[in-house]
């Protein structure tokens, strides 16, 4: 039997981070059993991202000195956003099965996992090696002998325009190998171009590069909200149907 291509709606948005509760076909019940399974996986990146770091993962050794625990030192570059973005899609894609035993609507949520792994992984990948890239040139070209407070001035800036034209190179990639895949391994045309929206998700691109230029607490606490962010990525997965596949 001839499986037809998913069908696109062209009113939706490529990859296009819409609102994955409010978008739901589901119920509430099946909603939350997504929401459970993303932050599952969500969980569960970060605790294969700790144990990698050297980090306990026995609840009374990661509570008893918190300044010192994988939470407070963590920063969210590229291993950290894609292990934990890949456990978020694989979250959402296990709730999205349990919730829906339909063959098309599995091959949507399917789909939507290995775009949402794309277009997390991409940007912050181009993100933080054009930081390092910034960086380099910062401290190259820059007379050491002047005075270190402007050394430092001089030497951020490089770093965080470096890391802004990163996220804009990684967003344009990811757009492009994601409709790729569409056209090649899912037979979904040749997709969309990048809009402005598609830089809204990529709140641990941003927070990289907002590091580069001033690492302050203020930069520090927004990027623990990073792993909050990807959760949008696996509800995303786990809530798309043949209808509401993203074109």
């Amino acid at each position: 039997m001839q499986v037809s291509p998913i069908n696109i709606n062209s009113s939706n948005k490529s990859f296009g981070h819409n609102n994955p509760w409010a978008d739901s076909p589901y119920d509430t019940k099946k909603k939350t059993t997504v929401a459970i399974t993303t932050a599952i996986g969500v969980l569960g990146g970060m605790a294969c991202h700790a144990k990698y770091k050297g980090y306990s993962l026995n609840p009374k050794k990661m509570f008893s000195n918190i300044k010192n625990s994988y939470w407070s030192k963590v920063e969210f570059d590229d291993k950290p956003v894609i292990i934990i973005g890949a456990g978020s899609c694989l979250g959402g894609l296990v709730g999205g099965y349990l919730i829906d035993k339909d063959k098309e609507n599995r091959k949507a949520k399917k789909r939507e996992a290995l775009l949402q792994i794309t277009n997390i992984s991409l940007p912050i990948i181009f993100t933080t090696r054009m930081a390092k890239w910034g960086q380099y040139i910062g401290n190259k070209y820059w007379d050491k002998s002047r005075p270190k407070n402007l050394h430092t001035f001089r030497t951020k800036i490089p770093q965080g325009v470096s890391a802004m034209l990163g996220l804009i190179a990684g967003v344009f990639t990811a757009n492009v190998v994601a409709n790729k895949i569409n056209e090649k391994i899912f037979n979904q045309g040749k997709g969309r171009p990048v809009q402005v929206t598609d830089f809204s998700a990529h709140l641990d691109d941003i927070c990289v590069a907002a590091r580069q230029i001033s690492n302050t607490k203020l930069t520090d606490y927004i990027q623990k909200l990073v792993p909050i962010a990807l959760m949008v990525a696996g509800n995303e997965v786990g809530n798309t149907t043949i209808e509401n596949a993203d074109s």
